[in-house]
């Protein structure tokens, strides 16, 4: 079964079910303004999960994170449109955020990353999606970044 919602200015919203699991898609502009949408979106899924409210809670950053990094860094203030999948997989939930921006301008190994790094001024999201998801993915070319967070659900 799949349900389309189209809203407003090119927002949207896909949620397909089907015995294998829950997959949401959404589309939101680049604005800090439509995060409330994802961000709602996201602890709706998390009540569905039965996820406790810390686990929610850190779920919700992770996110926020994510969406803070395509908001800032990749349209450069020009708009554009980040692509959401909220999506359940076996015993995992997994998160992709995607933007279609200027891409990261120096490859960043997310694994790499030390608590240390928390205290330079900038990357400090991609530190919180590391410490905070089960495991962290981003991948970033010149058309753009993906960040997966996978999250166990039995934990």
């Amino acid at each position: 079964m799949t349900l389309v919602q189209a809203y407003e200015a090119g927002e949207s919203s896909t949620v397909s079910m089907s015995p294998e699991g829950l997959s949401v898609h959404m589309r939101i502009p680049a604005e800090r303004m439509y995060m409330a949408n994802a961000v709602l979106t996201l602890r709706e899924i998390c009540d569905h999960l039965c996820l406790s409210p810390e686990r929610t809670n850190r779920v919700v950053l992770v996110l926020e994170e994510a969406l803070m990094n395509s908001i800032e860094h990749a349209y450069n203030g020009d708009g554009g449109f980040i692509d959401l999948q909220f999506s359940i997989e076996g015993p995992e939930f997994v998160i992709v955020v995607e933007d279609f921006g200027n891409g990261m301008v120096h490859d960043v190994d997310i694994d790499s990353l030390e608590a240390s790094d928390l205290l330079f001024e900038r990357g400090r999201g991609l530190c919180i999606m590391k410490g905070i998801s089960d495991r962290a993915v981003v991948q970033s070319s010149s058309r753009g970044t993906r960040a997966t967070m996978l999250f166990q659900l039995h934990n």
